[in-house]
């Protein structure tokens, strides 16, 4: 059996009397901590997939040498280091709480292949290293949604604004005349900057709910299985 260490969040900080309303996400701290775990993501992604390829591959080719063994034991406690370090990352900027588990107890007669088979037998190691490699591609996803969503809508705001203040349109679509005429006026304008802004705020609530989703995910692969 495994021990886990698990305290539940002090009262101060249980969401009972949070407000879900549209504008009330600029409020909440977790919206930004999962924004910048979304512009992470990718390169922990990329990391965490080539150590774990690049470790299974070594670990495969060194299967038929006498290192083969101590080779595939430290790769899979630097998988086991990883899935720790993510879990305070994830646990730091997404709120989700990630109970660390005590490391399985071994009696001190217990031989080196006992272990070894106790290790690969273990769900947790397999479901930590699929975790490592699916963070590539939602790392990749995550970080294009956060680029591309802050872009548009702070470009489409912040030229919105700027050509008001200069009175020169910085605008161009000149594919469509009659939105291109409509962005070179003072209402036109205000309205796109208004549309930057509410782009801004579902960002924000795209941002919350990766953050909750991806909660899940790594309470799921990291400590549940």
């Amino acid at each position: 059996m495994e021990a886990t260490i698990s305290t539940p969040f002090p009262k101060s900080e249980q969401p009972a009397q949070r407000h879900y309303g549209f504008f009330n996400v600029i409020s909440d701290p977790r919206t930004y901590g999962a924004l910048l775990y979304m512009l992470l993501s990718l390169v922990t992604g990329i990391f965490y997939f080539t150590w774990t390829i690049v470790g299974i591959s070594l670990t495969a080719g060194f299967a038929i040498l006498i290192i083969g063994i101590a080779f595939a034991l430290l790769f899979v406690g630097s998988i086991r280091v990883l899935s720790h370090v993510e879990g305070r990352i994830v646990e730091a900027l997404l709120g989700v709480r990630m109970p660390r588990r005590l490391p399985t107890t071994s009696a001190p007669d217990e031989s080196i292949w006992t272990r070894i088979k106790e290790a690969v037998l273990d769900m947790r190691t397999w479901t930590s290293m699929l975790y490592l490699l699916l963070m590539l591609p939602l790392g990749v996803i995550y970080f294009v949604t956060a680029v591309v969503g802050l872009t548009m809508s702070i470009g489409v705001c912040g030229g919105a604004i700027y050509s008001l203040i200069t009175n020169h349109g910085h605008i161009q679509v000149s594919d469509v005349p009659w939105l291109d005429h409509l962005l070179h006026t003072a209402p036109g304008l205000m309205l796109a900057a208004l549309i930057g802004i509410l782009l801004f705020f579902v960002v924000l609530h795209i941002a919350r709910a990766v953050g909750w989703l991806h909660g899940r995910i790594a309470e799921g692969l990291l400590v549940r299985l």
